[in-house]
């Protein structure tokens, strides 16, 4: 049996009423790592997301708008973007529990921040604003499959470098927001030149924690050595599926 991954979904602000939606990019890496691909609704109340969890054998936390900063005791900077909070809502839900049966998660881009700030993490809310000599991180105008900047991998015990196998990686970027203080029981395992963190991993061996901020699934195509990350955490929700089934 396939595992079944559920994937958080985002808005498209086109529309009204609002209506989900979803790079194909993501379905497609995820059936292409042997996974069964799910969308989630943007909004889950915390009863719902146990049902979810219970149904599912691992969870991608996807890209997409900025989180509320009163979820991490912080007050809206001017270059605040787009919120939704039932997004945020349902999304913290889902992690709470994604922890309570240890289900695997992988985060990216704004998956990477919504990972953090359930585990007690904190973000910049601009990194252009709040971080000094930053470089550039968001590549408009760039075909998203293009390498864009340097990401370093210090280290050889990390998921990263088991994927990777080499200590420097160009990945793409489209972000202004990024992890500031790592949540609990998270270790930093990359980072680009300017000191953004890059990717993280959780460090209880009982639960899969991984997210990058770049964007894996839009790498792929052209770039096959990103289709690791997707094939590690598909393995970890088989892994997770076979143990529950025990």
């Amino acid at each position: 049996m396939k595992p079944v991954i559920g994937i958080t979904t985002d808005y498209s602000d086109e529309q009204s009423p609002l209506r989900i939606c979803l790079e194909e990019t993501y379905t497609m890496e995820v059936r292409r790592a042997g996974g069964l691909p799910v969308l989630l609704p943007l909004a889950i109340s915390a009863e719902d997301a146990g049902e979810y969890a219970s149904k599912l054998d691992g969870i991608l936390f996807s890209g997409g708008s900025d989180m509320a900063p009163h979820l991490f005791n912080e007050e809206p900077i001017r270059e605040l973007n787009c919120l939704l909070s039932a997004r945020d809502y349902g999304e913290l839900a889902l992690m709470k529990e994604a922890g309570r049966l240890r289900l695997p998660v992988f985060g990216i881009c704004r998956g990477c921040q919504t990972i953090n700030v359930a585990l007690g993490g904190t973000l910049y809310q601009d990194i252009p604003r709040q971080i000094p000599g930053a470089g550039g991180h968001y590549q408009k105008g760039t075909p998203d499959y293009e390498p864009y900047h340097s990401v370093s991998i210090p280290g050889e015990d990390s998921r990263m470098a088991a994927v990777f196998k080499k200590s420097v990686v160009r990945t793409n970027s489209f972000h202004h927001q990024s992890v500031k203080q790592l949540g609990r029981g998270l270790r930093v395992t990359a980072q680009s030149a300017d000191g953004v963190i890059e990717a993280y991993e959780g460090t209880d061996s009982e639960w899969y924690i991984h997210a990058v901020q770049f964007h894996p699934e839009a790498m792929g195509e052209k770039h096959p050595e990103f289709r690791g990350l997707f094939s590690d955490f598909v393995t970890a929700c088989v892994k997770h599926a076979e143990a529950c089934c025990k």
